[in-house]
């Protein structure tokens, strides 16, 4: 991008980044070749206003992929659109909103599951929950030892 070219710009305000449907979007949309601004591809701003700590998130991006075959502003549209992504399953952009929204549920599930130990004793095994009662811990080693 070249100076004075036009760009979009993706805001958002008082919501984590990291967790944020936007940095998803913004992730795909770049993934489909649309371009960040180069001098400033992002800027995240704090504000203190009537004692309020305002967060904002601005992303900027070209208005349109690097081949030219779509807008960026089309793209943005069409991933808040659940039934344009369903009833265009083909697209790409449908491929990465299915890709961000499958890696979404598989950390989800991961930061909420319980870690189980994993307890050998020759060829059997046990799998003991680490939030399984005492009680329980020892009903499964018992079952190992038989």
């Amino acid at each position: 991008m070249k100076e004075g070219d036009k760009i979009c710009i993706v805001r958002e305000m008082d919501v984590d980044p990291v967790t944020s449907e936007n940095t998803s979007m913004v992730a795909a949309l770049v993934t489909l070749g649309v371009p960040f601004y180069e001098t400033q591809p992002f800027l995240e701003t704090r504000e203190i206003t009537n004692g309020e700590e305002k967060r904002t998130m601005t992303w900027c991006l070209g208005t349109k992929t690097e081949d030219g075959r779509f807008k960026t502003c089309e793209l943005i549209q069409w991933w808040k659109d659940d039934a344009w992504c369903h009833s265009n399953p083909d697209h790409p952009l449908s491929y990465a909103k299915a890709a961000v929204t499958n890696f979404q549920r598989l950390t989800a599930g991961i930061s909420t599951s319980v870690p189980v130990a994993l307890v050998r004793k020759g060829k059997k095994f046990a799998l003991i929950p680490f939030d399984a009662p005492s009680d329980r811990r020892q009903q499964l080693l018992d079952a190992l030892n038989k």
